[in-house]
């Protein structure tokens, strides 16, 4: 499942499998999902390419000995660069001590020298998200915050992180990070010439010319949890019906950072500023209310209010990044806006 922009164009750097019951059957199987019966049947019922995945969508039937809780529906994806395989580690080492929901049920995560592949639930059936590029209703937007609150929650202060479960940052780590994108800055202003107000230039050569602290909050243990990294709405699927919490997808950007990361990108990236204004601090609210619910107590709102605005001047790391990998201009100026927007309504200039 994603929701990038689909095209149908072959990719001859891609490895596809040739999809038939008998090898779903072996990655349900090898996955432990399967121990009994086989898959007899799979019906293609849609077949897309992302920019960074191939996706197969089946209606499969099992034999008659088969768990009947197994799920008919089921999306299969594999990347499109074989060195994408972070999505797959993510189902192979986190997700399994995670709810479903927020996450979507994977079934296989197969890993070998050849290729990555993820069986997912698919549940297109019962739930959606909004056509790009409509924002979702506000009762979703709780969904989704909940649902991050939720993984964050799960994460929160883990003696894993940094061990068994992703890296954890340095000051020169942060500090190299921020300076290969600053170092685009001269060829993104170019580029653009007066096309980018003089505010607009004015605040990115303040930003990376300061001591970068924003980033290197990161290297405070302090909050650190596992983030998803690209949590714009359309990576959400909310129910159809309208009832029940929403699941999050497409998690190949997963790291170490603290959550409010997550709520920065989400609303300070991609909102427009009236809706950012009306929604935003009711939204962080409840996330941090969820946050509560679910076993974390050593951080205040007024604490995920700073990381918020923090993550806001990180946003503006975002239009160069988008740019200097080639994403059309109409899917990047308009988060170029909302990230300078955000940063002057935020009061962002006094972090540096």
């Amino acid at each position: 499942m994603s929701a990038h922009v689909p095209s149908r164009l072959a990719n001859p750097h891609m490895h596809d499998p040739s999809l038939t019951a008998e090898t779903l059957t072996r990655w349900l199987r090898d996955a432990g999902t399967l121990p009994r019966g086989v898959v007899t049947d799979i019906r293609i019922e849609l077949e897309l390419q992302t920019q960074i995945s191939k996706l197969v969508f089946l209606t499969v039937t099992y034999s008659s000995e088969t768990d009947a809780a197994l799920p008919r529906s089921l999306t299969v994806k594999w990347p499109r660069l074989r060195h994408e395989d972070s999505e797959v580690q993510f189902y192979r080492q986190l997700a399994p001590s995670m709810a479903t929901p927020p996450v979507v049920r994977c079934l296989a995560a197969i890993q070998d020298s050849d290729t990555n592949i993820l069986v997912l639930e698919d549940l297109r059936a019962s739930h959606d998200h909004p056509a790009w590029p409509l924002p979702p209703s506000p009762a979703d937007c709780e969904r989704a915050v909940a649902a991050l609150a939720r993984v964050h929650a799960h994460w929160w202060e883990s003696p894993a992180l940094g061990h068994a479960v992703g890296k954890l940052h340095t000051h020169e780590s942060l500090t190299s990070m921020v300076q290969g994108v600053a170092a685009h800055l001269p060829a993104f202003m170019d580029a653009f010439g007066a096309a980018l107000t003089l505010e607009a230039r004015n605040t990115y050569e303040r930003v990376f010319s300061s001591t970068l602290t924003p980033w290197l909050r990161l290297t405070d243990p302090h909050a650190l949890t596992i983030i998803h990294g690209d949590a714009h709405t359309w990576n959400f699927l909310f129910p159809r019906s309208g009832e029940g919490p929403a699941f999050v997808f497409d998690w190949q950007l997963w790291h170490v950072d603290v959550g409010a990361r997550d709520l920065a990108y989400l609303i300070a990236l991609h909102w427009n500023p009236s809706r950012r204004r009306e929604l935003e601090q009711s939204l962080l609210r409840h996330y941090h209310e969820v946050l509560m619910t679910h076993g974390v107590k050593n951080y205040s709102f007024d604490e995920l209010w700073l990381d918020y605005r923090r993550g806001a001047v990180r946003n503006l790391t975002n239009p160069i990044i988008f740019w200097n990998q080639g994403m059309t201009l109409e899917r990047w100026w308009y988060r170029l806006e909302c990230a300078l927007t955000a940063y002057r309504d935020l009061d962002c200039e006094e972090l540096l």
